[in-house]
């Protein structure tokens, strides 16, 4: 493990240890749990995060157990916090057609978290006394803070769109080694673009963090065209669908 500064794959340097960022991550999805109304129904949980598991071990930071949470909204969101929490809106799931477009959203998410984007954000905001763990420490209000004003200009998930091009195109990368299909983005950004142009409300929350879906497809397809094709690859798994069906059934 780490004691002071922080690295990976990527090539990037943190003054936050990774195990910083995990015991931080425990406080902020505490917080994140208690702010979005988050699904408990196991059967859909299990799913979806035996798919994390998979493409989490193919991705930069291998190690990390990730946890994705299903939050009950029909928005068509998606967003990570640091140390492997992934949130998913129910609404995205539920116009996803097959297991490999929601695979693309968490491996897209797994590309930030490996990247450590969100610690590099909060370390850029609250500066050398975040990353020496004083601000934490002096109040621990913070983390509420943190996820209240999630999607305000200049906070943990205004990454910029390099890093959101940078996200798709690593996790391309992940989900091809997971074997599962990576056209799955360019189907799920298709059907983002699709909703966006009869129900505009629904990726008001996304496009406050991600850039258009528009821009996200083209770009995607140019990288996939770039990808080996394999035998083993995954396009849908039987399951997705008996949890579609379940989620369908759950009030929000």
């Amino acid at each position: 493990m780490l004691n002071c500064a922080g690295s990976n794959k990527t090539g990037k340097l943190s003054f936050v240890s990774e195990d910083e960022e995990i015991t931080l991550g425990k406080s902020l999805v505490g917080e994140a749990s208690k702010q979005f109304n988050v699904i408990r129904n196991q059967e859909i949980t299990d799913f979806i995060n035996n798919i994390a598991r998979e493409i989490g071990v193919q991705s930069d930071w291998s190690a990390l157990p990730y946890q994705v949470y299903i939050v009950n909204s029909p928005d068509l969101n998606h967003f990570s916090l640091p140390g492997g929490s992934i949130f998913i809106f129910r609404g995205l799931i539920e116009i996803s057609e097959t297991a490999s477009e929601v695979a693309l959203i968490i491996a897209h998410e797994m590309a930030h978290i490996s990247a450590r984007d969100g610690i590099d954000q909060l370390s850029e905001k609250y500066s050398y006394a975040f990353a020496a763990q004083s601000v934490m420490g002096e109040n621990p209000e913070i983390p509420a803070q943190i996820i209240a004003d999630l999607y305000y200009e200049g906070t943990i998930l205004d990454y910029g769109e390099d890093k959101e091009y940078l996200a798709d195109k690593r996790g391309l990368k992940y989900a091809w080694k997971a074997n599962y299909d990576p056209t799955g983005l360019t189907d799920i950004l298709e059907r983002i673009g699709q909703a966006e142009s009869v129900s505009p409300e629904s990726v008001e929350l996304l496009y406050t963090t991600h850039p258009s879906a528009s821009d996200r497809l083209r770009r995607a397809k140019m990288e996939i065209d770039q990808i080996p094709q394999k035998a083993s690859l995954r396009k849908d798994l039987d399951e997705f669908h008996n949890i579609k069906e379940l989620l369908a059934r759950l009030p929000q």
